[in-house]
């Protein structure tokens, strides 16, 4: 098995245990226990959260890795290194929860209701839907194999992050679900939540496996196509080791 196959399997399997101790967090729920705390979906700064940043941080690395590689198909560098950038700053969100900072000054403008009972997806919406038209041509031009994983792992990032987010304010609005702890309490919300992070967290490691197949099926062989700064650096300044020590 490849390093593409072998990261979805490790990935998958981490999403499943985690998933397992997540609806263990509602089969012993008590949300002042440690468990409640450490693996519930909806709770932050947790492992569960920990582990999205950090699969989306992965993202972006392997991202800009990629714009460093010769492929035998042709893509700016551009298309690469924004999408890098875009990742980075949503591991930076999952972790410090920017959107929900977003929500409260988009609230103090906006009352939002319905599908955008969260008020955080209404700059969020108008900006996805913005990056789509932006990029479709650039994903439209990947080889068939590349361009369909994208948009699949992409239907599940978002269908996750935005659409289960969207179904779940309207349900809490629905049954006056007004307050925190009838939210926590809700069998629907804890199934909408679950299902939510879920498909989001595969749809970031399906993206994951398709660049590293995308490399190793596409990546010309001994072929860079511009070295990456830091290495570049790193392997001038070892050259220059030798010399340095002549002069003692």
């Amino acid at each position: 098995m490849k390093i593409a196959g072998k990261l979805l399997l490790i990935l998958s399997v981490i999403i499943s245990v985690l998933l397992l101790l997540n609806i263990a967090t509602y089969l012993n729920y008590n949300n002042e226990t440690y468990l409640f705390k450490m693996f519930n979906f909806d709770q932050e700064k947790n492992l569960p959260s920990i582990f999205s940043a950090l699969i989306l941080l992965t993202t972006s690395a392997t991202l800009m890795y990629v714009s460093f590689q010769a492929l035998s198909f042709q893509v700016s560098n551009v298309f690469w290194r924004s999408l890098s950038i875009i990742f980075l700053f949503l591991s930076f969100d999952e972790l410090l929860r920017i959107h929900e900072k977003v929500g409260a000054f988009t609230a103090s403008h906006i009352k939002g209701d319905g599908a955008f009972h969260y008020e955080w997806l209404i700059p969020y919406s108008v900006i996805l839907l913005f990056l789509i038209f932006t990029y479709a041509k650039s994903i439209f031009a990947l080889p068939t194999q590349v361009r369909n994983n994208m948009i699949i792992s992409g239907i599940l990032f978002v269908g996750g992050a935005v659409g289960f987010e969207m179904i779940g304010g309207m349900y809490i609005e629905k049954n006056a679900l007004l307050t925190d702890g009838a939210v926590l309490n809700s069998t629907g919300v804890f199934l909408l939540y679950t299902i939510e992070e879920t498909i989001e967290m595969l749809g970031v490691v399906y993206f994951i496996y398709t660049l590293f197949l995308c490399m190793e099926t596409y990546k010309l062989r001994g072929l860079v196509k511009q070295e990456i700064p830091f290495f570049t650096t790193f392997r001038v300044t070892v050259d220059k080791i030798p010399t340095l020590l002549r002069k003692f």
